[in-house]
């Protein structure tokens, strides 16, 4: 990341360079009084001084190894926050699709990623008003609660249709689709009611739901004018359909991004066009709260244009995640004005992973 870290984020919640946040986040968790039980304890058994060690974003690589996800399996999760974080917490958890989910505990953060959403969607002239969301995980899930904070920033109300992706999961393993299929059958007529009697601007949902031919006539017969869609891959033969013919009435922005990293939502077109990028999907990280790195087998940088797996640093004061191996790879794309730091082009779950995702919904 070496040259990047100059830039400021002019939409994101944070007005400073990586190489200061760096330094605020290591200072807020390493701090011997106030900081997070987790990490000082790391801290201990390494016996080293992380917050004399690190003056900027290069350095974590120099003292961390590869974040191993299984601790936020298992940990207690008031171990992983800092003892300085008070007022309204809330508990978050993962899909839980490729094993048991893994926890988190924030405040402010995903009221934050809404913000820079909606900020990023002013680029698209996206409509706002009332969302629904169709099939996101809801509970201690960050979906449901990000349709919330959005439909906030623009005033209006969230509506939601839950999937629960554990029970989905359960019924794709089975030898039969029809329990699976009748549980995707349940969800959309529970959509179809609230847009038969409700004002909907704006639906949230999956690339995957927006292929069946029921979500498009759910879209064709509403008021539907923006489409949010994520939770999976999408190849680019699919979302330029997407786009020119199933959805070509609505507005269709997608977005990177889950309950430990963050929201990545799709570059706008006055900055790149779909058909400029040869329609992949390109997304633009809340930098530098969260920095997704593509990285090859040893660890070290693709070049632009190149694929490899997707490395994430989350930096917030809520929640620190150091080198984290997601289970995509993705390409390295070098950003512009008004996102000058790296993107993140069409992401794809890993071969080891994708045996254990939720395939026809998420």
């Amino acid at each position: 990341m070496t040259g990047t870290t100059s830039w400021m984020n002019p939409y994101g919640p944070v007005d400073t360079t990586l190489n200061k946040w760096t330094r605020r986040v290591i200072e807020t968790h390493f701090d011997p009084d106030t900081g997070t039980p987790f990490w000082l304890d790391w801290q201990e058994a390494q016996g080293i001084d992380v917050r004399a060690r690190v003056t900027g974003f290069d350095d974590l690589t120099d003292i961390f190894e590869p974040f191993d996800e299984d601790v936020l399996r298992t940990l207690p999760v008031e171990q992983f926050v800092p003892r300085s974080l008070n007022g309204e917490r809330r508990v978050y958890e993962t899909g839980g699709t490729t094993g048991a989910p893994k926890r988190v505990l924030m405040r402010d953060y995903w009221r934050q990623q809404a913000r820079w959403m909606a900020r990023v969607l002013d680029h698209w002239e996206f409509p706002t008003g009332n969302v629904l969301g169709v099939a996101p995980p809801g509970g201690a899930n960050n979906a449901g609660t990000f349709v919330q904070h959005l439909a906030h920033e623009w005033g209006s109300l969230p509506f939601h249709v839950t999937m629960d992706p554990r029970w989905a999961k359960r019924l794709s393993e089975r030898p039969s689709r029809e329990e699976f299929d009748e549980y995707v059958d349940h969800l959309l007529e529970q959509a179809e009611r609230v847009l038969g009697s409700q004002s909907i601007d704006v639906m949230f949902t999956t690339a995957r739901l927006l292929e069946r031919p029921a979500v498009r006539d759910l879209v064709a017969n509403s008021g539907i004018d923006g489409i949010i869609h994520g939770g999976t891959s999408l190849d680019r033969d699919t979302y330029r359909v997407f786009r020119e013919k199933w959805y070509a009435d609505q507005t269709l922005v997608g977005e990177y991004g889950n309950t430990l990293m963050g929201v990545a939502p799709e570059v706008p077109p006055t900055i790149s066009a779909p058909e400029d990028r040869g329609y992949h999907l390109d997304y633009v990280p809340c930098y530098p709260q969260f920095v997704p790195e593509i990285v090859d087998d040893d660890g070290g940088l693709v070049d632009y244009g190149e694929r490899g797996t997707v490395r994430l640093t989350v930096l917030n004061k809520e929640f620190f995640l150091p080198l984290f191996e997601e289970r995509d790879v993705a390409t390295r794309i070098r950003g512009t004005d008004p996102f000058p730091w790296d993107w993140v082009r069409t992401p794809a779950t890993g071969e080891d992973a994708e045996q254990n995702a939720v395939e026809g919904v998420y």
